[in-house]
């Protein structure tokens, strides 16, 4: 009796297993079909185990029994494929690599107004408009109606000239704010990191439950981290994982090592470092660019490769590498410690850095380059210049005997003027007044026909009478006619092209250089959102919730329920026949 009524019991105990059991996977199903619609939910997997044996028959010669008592769960499997995971976040991290380049050559080519949805308005038309006009005073130089539209044709190229570097401009800054909002983003996910490894390694430590809720918010900071920058990562015995962002280390279950933006010498601009490290830059710009090498990860380098290092201006485009040599002084005599000389290589070393890299920097200098060279090869016809030596030393002066003049008989006045600085100053060397070429402002600083610091000519724009197009005796047609040769000349060079090009080729020769660079940029693109879509499914697939399957299985429970109800009512309508029928007390 005491045996049978054992088994009894023991198969009460039984079916109770398989009520708790069947129960909690009842539960994690409901909680997956909860959650179908939730992201970065990943759907729990009960696995049902055998619960303890008891030994029976402990004295028999051959084998020992075993009773069992149950089943019981095993583990909820947290339903991830981690080689899926590492593919999907390497290639959105190439995504947003590519995305944010090929969004800044967009921008470009939208400021530039060539995009293939703008027609008509591009500043091609305003280099067309300016040389038609040119075209118009060269037939009737005299004629206050050819001289007005010229004036307001100049007018005009320089506000659009402007506003488009003002653009370009603008749009660096935005890029520059971005990544400091981007870098600030990246130090709460490191933090995030760090408060989420200590609450997991607190739950898992004991082997018996799995932070499955912790985990998914975990994962999907891994994945928001991994858009930002090309990551490893490996989890521990404890459930917490390290992150390494560009080989260094980001964050663990301890703390977090923040990235720190650092302003560029003598700019704005910021560059990203690691103050744990030494204040070791996060990229470098002399970095090789390649897929194989794996270097074309995360949004934030892309970020950082489109803004660039500099802002940079005609000057730095035909910049060459300056020499200390040329920057020896009595304090400096070496020149190296020149503060001139250092800052010249500093703005030398920011600009080529950067150049090759940055659709952004090229374009912003070369643009700049062209309408530079426009405006002094205009002034230039207006004001010949030659150079003379008196009492060994040089001088740039204005070459009167060639300079055409106004209709009052003045001259060395240009068409566009810098700001704040006039183009000659008359000093007299040795009883003769020289026009004498001034390049320092009123503030007495060095003053360049940049885009920022030219305007068309006041006195011009109030008077047109004021363009110098006339000569001796009448209206000077061959002032005029250098003027429309001005734009045949093959005197510009772009990038590292050898052939000379005029304004018109130049300016075709930069637009093509952006377009082609956004193909590349575009398909690279499209083809890692393409790629990273596909992987994502795939996880999906994996860690999804698919409601046919979860209803299955909670049908499944449902029965197992029952059954094991069922269970506990035979055990206990037969030990209530033991007992009644035995006469047990």
């Amino acid at each position: 009796l005491t045996e049978e009524y054992d088994m009894g019991m023991a198969g009460l105990y039984v079916g109770l297993s398989g009520l708790q059991t069947s129960s909690n996977s009842l539960n994690t199903t409901a909680n997956n079909l909860a959650n179908v619609n939730t992201s970065g939910y990943v759907r729990q997997q009960v696995v049902n185990g055998d619960k303890s044996y008891n030994f029976v028959g402990t004295t028999a010669a051959t084998t020992t029994g075993q009773k069992g008592l149950g089943v019981s769960i095993a583990k909820i499997n947290h339903v991830r494929d981690m080689f899926l995971d590492a593919a999907y976040r390497k290639e959105y991290g190439r995504q947003g690599f590519y995305d944010k380049l090929y969004d800044s050559v967009l921008e470009i080519e939208t400021q530039m107004g060539e995009t293939d949805y703008i027609t008509g308005i591009g500043f091609q038309k305003n280099i067309s408009d300016f040389l038609q006009s040119i075209n118009e005073v060269a037939k009737t130089p005299g004629d206050n109606t050819a001289r007005s539209a010229l004036v307001q044709s100049a007018v005009q190229f320089i506000d659009s000239a402007q506003t488009i570097y003002k653009g370009l401009v603008n749009y660096q800054s935005n890029l520059n704010a971005e990544i400091k909002t981007t870098v600030s983003r990246i130090n709460e996910i490191g933090s995030q990191l760090v408060t989420l490894n200590r609450n997991i390694s607190k739950i898992e430590t004991g082997g018996y439950e799995t932070a499955s809720n912790l985990r998914d918010q975990r994962d999907m900071l891994l994945d928001e981290l991994s858009s930002y920058c090309k990551i490893t990562y490996n989890e521990g015995d404890n459930g917490s994982v390290e992150v390494y962002i560009e080989g260094n280390k980001f964050a663990d279950e301890m703390s977090y090592n923040s990235l720190q933006c650092k302003a560029f010498q003598g700019t704005d601009l910021v560059d990203i470092v690691w103050p744990a490290f030494n204040e070791e830059s996060l990229y470098s710009y002399s970095e090789v660019i390649a897929t194989s090498k794996n270097t074309d990860i995360g949004g934030l380098k892309g970020l950082f490769i489109a803004r660039g290092a500099s802002t940079p201006t005609y000057e730095h485009a035909d910049m060459k590498e300056p020499v200390p040599d040329d920057y020896i002084t009595a304090q400096y005599p070496d020149g190296t410690g020149n503060p001139e000389y250092l800052r010249r290589k500093n703005e030398y070393d920011l600009y080529t850095q950067s150049v090759d890299t940055s659709a952004l920097v090229n374009t912003i200098a070369n643009f700049d380059k062209l309408i530079s060279s426009m405006v002094q090869e205009i002034n230039n016809v207006f004001c010949p210049e030659k150079v003379i030596t008196i009492g060994g030393k040089e001088y740039t002066v204005l070459d009167t005997d060639k300079a055409p003049t106004t209709t009052d008989g003045e001259y060395g006045i240009e068409l566009f003027t810098r700001n704040f600085c006039d183009r000659y100053t008359v000093t007299n060397i040795n009883g003769t007044d020289y026009y004498v070429r001034n390049n320092i402002n009123t503030f007495g600083n060095n003053s360049a026909y940049t885009i920022m610091n030219i305007s068309v000519n006041k006195d011009i724009v109030q008077d047109y009478s004021k363009i110098p197009l006339s000569g001796n005796g009448g209206d000077a047609y061959n002032t005029a006619k250098e003027l429309v040769d001005v734009f045949s000349k093959k005197i510009m060079r772009y990038n590292d092209s050898f052939d000379g090009m005029t304004f018109e080729e130049f300016y075709e020769s930069m637009i093509n250089d952006v377009a082609n660079t956004g193909k590349i940029y575009n398909s690279m693109s499209t083809n890692e959102t393409t790629l990273a879509s596909q992987l994502d499914n795939q996880r999906q697939q994996v860690m999804g919730v698919a409601s046919d399957e979860e209803l299955s299985n909670m049908i499944k429970f449902q029965q197992a329920y029952n059954a094991s109800s069922r269970f506990i009512n035979v055990i206990d309508d037969m030990i209530q026949t033991l007992i009644n029928n035995l006469g047990v007390r």
